[in-house]
Parts: C-alpha cells; sequence; structure tokens
C-alpha cells in the first residue's frame, strides 16, 4: 500500500518557506492533528483536496498562494515508494497512476460535508434533497473498467439517475450495518427517487428546470420517519451522515488496486458527539479503515491528548506564530509523557524527566485499574457459568468435554500477567524513591542518572505489557 512519508507546503495559504514550520514528516504513520483556530489547519485540508484532483487549474492554484509571500508556492508529497509529486504553477496535471486511482474515492470528509446530509439547501424544501450529493460523491464511480467511463461521464441525466439508484440500493445494507456501530434505535428504511420542477430567474424571466430528487425514510424504534432532520438530535445526525459517506468511501475504494494511495483525511468531524460516541468512532475508525493512511484533524486539544495517549499515531500541534511582520504556523511535534521524558533526560533535565515520567506512571496505573475492573467483572461472569454448567447433567460426553475445556480457556485469560504485578512494585518502588521526590522542592536529594535510565527501562517495559 503506497502511503504518505512527508508533506511539505511552501508559500501555500498560511504556510511559508520556514523549513521547520511548514514540513509534516510522518514515516507512512497515521497522523493526529491539533490546531488552534486560524493556524494553518484548514491549508493542510486544502492540499490534500488538490492531491484529490486529477488537474487543478492555475486559476485556482493561484487563489492558493500566500499573499505575503508570492515566490517558489508549492506543495510537496513524498511517498514510501521513493517517489514525490510536487504541485505548484509548473506541475498541475498528474501523470502517476497511483494518484490517479486515488482521485476515484476523494476520500476527505469535513463537518461542513455532514451539514450537507443533514440541512437542506432549499428553503422551501420540507426534505431533505440529497442527490447533489450523491451525483459528487459518485461523480468518478467507475461505469466500465475497461474503457475507463466514469459517472460523471454520462451525458443523459435520466440515464445518471438510474445508474446512481442502482449504486445506493446496492450499498443501503452496508449503510445500515455500519449505523449499528453508532447506534441500533434508527435506520434506513428506503431511498425515494423523484423529480421535481424548480422555478429559476433568467434574464428573460422564471424558467422551471427539471430537478432530480432523493429522499431517505429512516426508521425509528420501527416508527418511519420522513423529515428526519426535524426529529433526529445532532449526534444521531452525525452518525447518520458519517455511515453514509464512510460506506461509499469504502465502496469505491474496493475498484482501487494494491499499488495506490489509500488515505482517509477527517477534519473536526466529530463536533456534534459526545465523548463516548468520539472515542467509540475511532475505534471504528481504525477497525473499518485499517488499509487506509488516516489523517486525523481537530481543534479539541482535550481530545487530542486522550486520542495521543490511546493511538501510537504521528502527533503535530499547529499554533499561530505572531512573531514577525506577519502571521504564519508554528508546528510543534506533540510528544507523549514518555517521550517528553525522554527528550528532557537526552537534555540533562533530569528532574524534568523524572516529572514526566511520573505522569507516564500514573497514567499506566489509570488504565491498569481499568483493566483489573474489568477482570474483576469478567471472573464474576466466569462464576456464574461455571455454576450453571455444573447444574446442567451433561450426559454427551464429547459435549461435556467440549463447554469444560472452553470454559478451562475463559478461566486461563483472566489470570493475571505475573510479569505485570512484579513490574507495578518495581514502579512503586521507584515512584517513593525517585519520581514523587522531583516535585517537591528539596534539594538535599540528589538524583542520579543511573536511578532515572533503571526508572525508565522499568516504564518502557510495562508500556509494552499494558497498552
Amino acid at each position: 500500500m503506497i502511503k504518505i512519508d512527508k508533506i511539505t507546503l511552501n508559500n501555500f495559504k498560511f504556510f511559508i518557506d520556514e523549513k521547520e514550520h511548514n514540513t509534516f514528516e510522518l514515516n507512512s504513520k497515521n497522523m493526529l492533528l491539533y490546531g488552534e483556530n486560524g493556524s494553518g489547519k484548514s491549508s493542510l485540508y486544502r492540499a490534500f483536496e488538490f492531491l484529490a484532483q486529477k488537474n487543478i487549474s492555475l486559476e485556482k492554484f493561484n487563489e492558493n498562494i500566500n499573499i505575503f509571500k508570492k515566490e517558489n508556492s508549492y506543495i510537496e508529497f513524498e511517498f514510501n515508494n521513493n517517489k514525490t509529486l510536487k504541485i505548484d504553477k509548473e506541475h498541475l496535471n498528474f501523470e502517476s497512476k497511483f494518484i490517479k486511482n486515488f482521485s476515484l474515492i476523494n476520500p476527505l470528509l469535513d463537518y461542513k460535508k455532514l451539514l450537507y446530509i443533514n440541512f437542506s439547501t432549499n428553503p422551501d424544501y420540507k426534505r431533505i434533497n440529497i442527490y447533489p450529493i450523491l451525483e459528487k460523491l459518485f461523480e468518478n464511480y467507475p461505469i466500465d473498467l475497461d474503457t475507463q467511463i466514469v459517472l460523471k461521464d454520462i451525458t443523459n441525466p435520466n440515464e445518471k439517475l438510474e445508474k446512481i439508484k442502482e449504486i445506493v440500493d446496492s450499498i443501503k445494507d452496508d449503510i445500515n450495518l455500519f449505523l449499528t456501530q453508532f447506534t441500533n434505535e434508527f435506520y434506513i428504511d428506503k431511498f425515494i427517487y423523484t423529480t421535481d420542477y424548480i422555478s429559476i430567474t433568467k434574464s428573460l424571466g422564471l424558467k422551471n428546470i427539471l430537478e432530480f430528487v432523493v429522499n431517505i425514510d429512516i426508521s425509528f424504534h420501527d416508527k418511519k420517519i420522513k423529515e428526519y432532520q426535524n426529529f433526529l438530535n445532532e449526534a444521531r445526525l452525525s452518525a447518520l451522515a458519517m455511515s453514509i459517506y464512510f460506506v461509499v468511501i469504502k465502496h469505491i475504494s474496493s475498484f482501487i488496486n494494491k499499488n495506490s494511495l489509500k488515505i482517509l483525511v477527517l477534519d473536526d468531524v466529530l463536533i456534534s458527539l459526545d465523548m463516548s460516541n468520539r472515542l467509540n468512532l475511532i475505534e471504528v475508525i481504525k477497525t473499518e479503515f485499517s488499509d487506509f493512511q488516516i489523517f486525523f484533524f481537530t481543534h479539541d486539544k482535550g481530545f487530542f491528548e486522550i486520542l495521543k495517549d490511546k493511538m501510537s499515531w504521528k502527533a503535530y500541534e499547529i499554533y499561530v506564530d505572531n512573531n514577525g511582520e506577519f502571521e504564519k504556523p508554528y508546528i510543534k511535534k506533540s510528544l507523549n509523557y514518555f517521550e517528553s521524558a525522554i527528550k528532557h533526560f537526552n537534555n540533562y533535565d533530569y528532574p524534568a524527566c523524572a516529572n514526566y515520567l511520573r505522569k507516564e506512571v500514573e497514567r499506566l496505573k489509570s488504565i491498569k485499574e481499568k483493566q483489573e475492573q474489568r477482570l474483576y467483572s469478567e471472573n464474576e461472569i466466569f462464576k456464574k457459568i461455571k455454576k450453571t454448567l455444573f447444574q446442567i447433567d451433561l450426559t454427551d460426553e464429547s459435549k461435556s468435554g467440549e463447554i469444560r475445556g472452553k470454559l478451562i480457556g475463559f478461566k486461563k485469560g483472566l489470570e493475571r500477567d505475573s510479569s505485570v504485578e512484579i513490574d507495578l512494585k518495581n514502579i512503586r518502588s521507584i515512584t517513593d524513591r525517585i519520581l514523587n521526590l522531583q516535585s517537591h522542592d528539596d534539594s538535599s536529594k540528589p538524583l542520579y542518572k543511573k536511578e532515572l535510565e533503571e526508572a525508565i527501562e522499568i516504564v518502557r517495559e510495562l508500556r509494552e505489557k499494558i497498552q
């Protein structure tokens, strides 16, 4: 699978030509990005929008040049197949096949796109017409793989509507299945395909034109709902919109060969979800899009910190740098507690290293406590199963042996990892002897490099076992 190793934005939109603050080193990993408002997050999203197009007009490119530094404006993507794509005034058409294939999917999703599914663009309509969205989503859908004809090549409007109907109906069950990962309260009952006439004002007066309409009927606890946008809350509306978009992206990506770029770019798509639903969605994305390189942008710093602890993704933070004659991005690699401890250790700031190690220890202990709670709950389940099983007269010995074998296996899965218990004892020891002391003003307790090295290795081993 082709992945992105490095992204550079040079004098493009908010970014300027400062290598330290215009480059993202990814090494083919997924990316987690926090950006405060106005820091350049949308500039990076625009770079991906350009990547997802087969060609870009010079006029469109010029609109995105940094207004303060207009010379040598470009976007550069470096890939793990040792190829580089540079987008500038002289290079606006992409010949590389793995990039052309990527443009079929266009897997970029932000909160604005979600709104198109949930809010009507025509105030006269009581129901939302999603036909324009479907037409855009499927514009590069392969109609004939041999001739490379795609949906937007179909010139007959009725024929195009029929093709969209065929595609959408074929993935309706998949959308509903995806929706169950968010909620079991409702599902898409059916898509309704109709035509309507709308009036537009022309220079010579009023003119009626034919418009294609696709509406959604949902079933909420088996009750049919037509005007769902007035019934579902924001979290459910977001779940519906994301399920449609994600299934469309996965479906179209099935036409892409293995030697193509497959990425998923998500920009603040979780604004209306509570924390439990946000975390659930992250797990869904990690599972459903495991063969994609994922780029996740957010302006929520608290959520960013939670995700950073949960995933070994490349994490970056962007801020607005006001120092100088004009504003520009300030990019910093976002380190977790353990990475920060290593950084301070290498810089000989041992007290800071000890403090970050202590933070990491507290985090690991919290994870372990949750695991212990789950272990206790599963042990209680085990006891109930065991009690029930041995009350049953199992005359079939083979069946009896099979069930008891599964029971034994279940029990073994609940046994504690003794090595983790030993590590936790060592952790408590170094916490009391070394780490806690560094949080207090007491110069009589010196901190030795050897002790910190020991603490770092113990924490490193525990991280590998617990996470």
